[in-house]
């Protein structure tokens, strides 16, 4: 069936995205003319290196960017409006409704003087000013017990400090859940949990999404998470985008130099079999002081005299595909 074009439209397009902190050390350039669609029910999944920028390009879409922010160009359209041009007032409703988070670290997102069970109903009211909140806590309920909090009716009375980081990371995505949300941006969700919780995260979130009607946009260190959970694929570096794509198509032939090294350094059955754990030499480069050209060429092993005399563009390649190389 060919898609009318207002349901290709995307649930978010952001063009040229380019956000800079001020620092003792200058200007940090952490996200440059970075741009991608987020389709509308669609898993996305952002990887990178820590200091790729991606959770500052998840935070950038509602908005909620550090107080040293020095510039942020270019534009985030949803539903026909730039979000960065809109007043805070009017993005402020967005939050919490339109746009809901997963945060890294559940203790820090739930607040520790408030019961779980108040602050699930709270969370309700921005959309649903006029349920009673015996209706309300009903929802919070049937949600704790949807995503696997037992005796969840009794549970609402506890405080966040009596749930493990487990449970602590199922009630944010309880949390949001009930906002029923367009976008749920999940920021590392699994980062805090040992290997058997994160597992049982893991398998969680792969049931839900396939009930859960709007688009997530999952951001992950493990591209074996992104290639069970996702539709799509960004591969960030330093602030730039590098590819992009159906994550079949970039995990199972990668374009980029960068996507392979991630792959190559991807742990998996075969590790315990290697003399030594594959990884990328150098490091990030800091966003204060980035080099000339492409910013992989440091580190890119098949550098050549183009990829340090000009930022390459990134290209389509066709079949929803770009990428970023002038090797390519």
């Amino acid at each position: 069936m060919t898609a009318s074009p207002q349901e290709a439209e995307p649930l978010i397009a952001i063009r040229n995205l380019s956000v800079s902190f001020a620092t003792g050390a200058g200007p940090a350039n952490v996200l440059r003319n970075v741009s991608l669609d987020l389709g509308r029910g669609r898993v996305v999944g952002l990887v990178g290196e820590s200091g790729s920028g991606k959770s500052t390009l998840a935070s950038a879409i509602p908005r909620l960017l550090p107080r040293n922010l020095s510039r942020l160009e270019g534009s985030i359209r949803y539903g026909g409006r730039d979000l960065l041009a809109l007043p805070d007032r009017e993005l402020a409703a967005l939050r919490g409704t339109r746009f809901a988070m997963i945060f890294q670290d559940p203790m820090a997102a739930l607040n520790p003087v408030f019961r779980v069970g108040t602050q699930l109903v709270d969370l309700q009211r921005a959309k649903r000013p006029k349920d009673r909140r015996r209706a309300l806590l009903a929802r919070a309920v049937a949600m704790l017990a949807r995503v696997g909090i037992p005796d969840a009716e009794r549970r609402l009375s506890d405080y966040p400090h009596q749930f493990s980081g487990g449970m602590r990371q199922r009630i944010m995505i309880a949390a949001a859940l009930l906002a029923e949300p367009d976008l749920l941006i999940a920021d590392e969700p699994t980062t805090a949990l040992d290997p058997t919780i994160e597992g049982q995260i893991v398998a969680l979130i792969e049931e839900l999404r396939q009930e859960y009607r709007g688009t997530i946009l999952l951001i992950a260190h493990s591209l074996g998470l992104v290639s069970q959970l996702c539709d799509d694929v960004v591969v960030l570096y330093a602030g730039t985008l590098v590819e992009s794509g159906p994550a079949a198509a970039v995990l199972g032939d990668p374009r980029h130099p960068y996507t392979r090294a991630l792959l190559a350094c991807e742990i998996g059955a075969g590790v315990i079999r290697r003399a030594t754990l594959a990884s990328i030499p150098g490091e990030v480069p800091d966003a204060t002081r980035l080099p000339q050209g492409c910013v992989f060429a440091p580190r890119c092993p098949q550098a050549a005299e183009p990829c340090r005399a000009a930022v390459p563009p990134l290209r389509a390649l066709g079949g929803g595909r770009s990428v970023a190389c002038a090797l390519v």
